[in-house]
């Protein structure tokens, strides 16, 4: 009964780690299961063991000859135990008759066929669980870089934030300016256009005096015109007296008048013309003395209307020209002003679109970081999954085997006391089952924490 139990142990829990590995992908096994399969091959090479020396005896090996049995699977050798189970303790002789005819060598050569396949996949559990810690450790420093990209990203941000806030501050200050540009050049063009009005009057007034100067110019060629007429009929007039007092005196002389009457009518004739004369040399003084002081008078007043006609549109043009000049210089100004707004606009465009291209960037790489912990997360919780079933699994021949040894305890005691290879097996599955649980644990907090870190990285990537 005792070999019967620790055999048909055997047989349930090698089987059952075999469908528990042989069904799980080879690309996603659990970092867990390379633990239970070496725990588990560890039991049942103990348990191979405990068979050879506690319950077959070494006499079993000469009283053994060949059996068909088949090392692919447990389920034919099961059924043929099955079957021959006796069912009390008078069949104890029979049931050793069998398993003396059974090949224990074949038996063990099948067992470690099995041993060994399940060597090479823990082999490649470990390796893969290897992997695993490679990739998790490289999660880590990618997250641990990712981190401090995201400080980068916010200190570049905060500088750009700034330098953001400086040219709205300096585009405001050159909003103000420009405006303040904008009411001197208003303010201007209206002196300019005040001064424009005042040159054009004075424009006016100068080509009216330049008329009223012409006009003055013909006078006065009109005046020496009538100044030439006047000393001419002077002069036509003196000649005429001349002759008239030559004709006068040519007649006295002809008529031969008495000496006194001569010497009178001369003296009268003389007087009469020494004061002709005298009185056209004085009206002749006269108007030439009217004329010229009426012509001096009237150049002076031309002159100073003129000199300050002159002063006045110099000081015109040259506050015309001084307008011009401040003019050129405001519209440089503005120009200048004009040509800074336009390239700290392009810059802030430049920075907003470097924003907003690392934001992409950054968006992109938290997309993709989200989707391969979403992946990893997945196949944490399979294996989690599947590492429940297995503990499952475990916990049911855990009962299974609790109950062969309640029922078997009497007949262990009384043919092998002292030996317990049940007992041994069960502690065994015991230990199995409490690092299947402390694995399951770990794999549910390791669940917990890359899903939390994946929920903040998602809200970090959506702020």
């Amino acid at each position: 009964a005792n070999s019967h139990c620790s055999i048909e142990a055997t047989e349930s829990i090698s089987r059952s780690l075999f469908y528990s590995q042989t069904s799980f992908p080879p690309s996603y096994k659990s970092p867990a299961l390379s633990l239970l399969c070496s725990q588990s091959c560890s039991g049942l090479v103990s348990m191979s063991f405990m068979v050879d020396h506690h319950i077959m005896g070494p006499s079993s090996y000469r009283k053994a000859r060949p059996a068909s049995v088949s090392s692919s699977g447990f389920h034919s050798q099961r059924r043929r135990l099955t079957y021959s189970q006796p069912s009390s303790i008078d069949s104890l002789e029979t049931f050793n008759g069998d398993m003396t005819r059974r090949s224990e060598k074949e038996i063990l050569q099948a067992l470690n066929d099995r041993f060994a396949g399940y060597i090479d996949k823990v082999r490649n559990l470990e390796m893969h669980n290897r992997n695993l810690e490679a990739e998790a450790a490289a999660l880590r420093q990618s997250q641990a870089g990712r981190s401090s990209v995201g400080e980068h990203y916010e200190r570049e941000l905060g500088d750009l934030r700034g330098l953001l806030q400086q040219l709205t501050g300096e585009k405001a200050r050159a909003v103000v300016e420009h405006d303040h540009l904008e009411e001197d050049i208003q303010h201007l063009r209206g002196r300019l256009e005040d001064e424009a009005r005042n040159r054009e009057e004075l424009e006016a007034a100068a080509r009216a005096m330049k008329k009223y100067a012409e006009d003055c110019r013909l006078a006065r060629m009109e005046l020496d015109k009538k100044l030439c007429a006047l000393e001419e009929e002077a002069d036509f007039l003196k000649k005429n007296h001349e002759e008239e007092v030559a004709e006068l005196l040519a007649q006295i002389q002809g008529a031969q008048v008495s000496f006194d009457m001569r010497d009178a009518l001369k003296a009268d004739v003389t007087s009469a013309l020494r004061e002709i004369r005298s009185q056209l040399d004085s009206h002749a003084s006269k108007s030439a003395t009217h004329a010229e002081e009426w012509y001096q008078v009237r150049m002076e007043r031309l002159s100073e209307a003129a000199k300050s006609n002159q002063d006045a549109i110099r000081g015109s043009q040259e506050e015309i020209a001084e307008y011009r000049r401040q003019l050129q210089s405001r519209i440089i100004e503005l120009e200048t002003l004009r040509g800074t707004k336009e390239s700290l606009e392009r810059q802030r465009m430049e920075s907003e679109d470097r924003h907003q291209d690392d934001i992409n960037s950054l968006q992109v790489k938290d997309m993709a970081k989200n989707a391969h912990l979403s992946l990893f997360l997945r196949f944490l919780l399979r294996d989690y999954q599947e590492l429940l079933n297995v503990k499952m699994a475990l916990d049911i021949e855990i009962a299974a085997y609790r109950l062969v040894r309640v029922k078997n305890r009497t007949v262990t005691k009384s043919w092998y006391p002292g030996r317990g290879p049940c007992s041994s097996f069960l502690n065994t599955l015991t230990s199995l089952s409490i690092a299947c649980s402390a694995i399951t644990l770990k794999y549910a907090r390791c669940g917990k924490i890359i899903h939390s870190e994946s929920a903040g990285m998602g809200r970090k990537g959506i702020n």
